[in-house]
């Protein structure tokens, strides 16, 4: 039998894990991931797991507040017409209220086009509250 003195390090180290893994920034973390993947796939579903109820969606000047249901719609619309090519972050940051911004650039179809998404909390979980898909000149 093992003497349980033995098991502390173990412990020690299961309950440290456990600290850094419910940080109050992994959420956003993981949620932004999943948001990169699913926009460098170009996969409109996979995006609008992370949609709120309503998001504010603007592509290419038209802009308007949509349910889920129909920004997920529309996106596959976009993305059925512009196939991705390559998506990248190139700038994230936070506000003073929690909420998160990424800004990026992909190529697809025949062009480039700039992305800005808001992450906001809601009911415990990261959520995208805005969208814009902008065309480069």
């Amino acid at each position: 039998m093992t003497h349980p003195w033995k098991m502390l390090p173990i412990l020690v180290l299961a309950m440290v894990l456990l600290a850094f893994r419910s940080l109050p920034g992994n959420g956003q973390d993981d949620t932004n991931k999943q948001v990169v993947a699913a926009l460098t796939a170009g996969n409109a579903v996979l995006l609008s797991q992370y949609f709120n109820a309503m998001v504010d969606l603007g592509i290419s000047g038209n802009e308007d507040t949509y349910s889920k249901t129909q920004a997920t719609q529309i996106l596959k619309d976009f993305f059925s017409k512009n196939p991705v090519k390559s998506f990248k972050t190139t700038r994230q940051g936070s506000s003073t209220d929690g909420s998160q911004f990424s800004i990026g650039e992909m190529q697809a179809g025949t062009g480039s086009f700039r992305i800005y998404y808001l992450l906001k909390k809601v009911s415990g979980k990261f959520l995208i509250q805005q969208l814009q898909i902008e065309k480069d000149n």
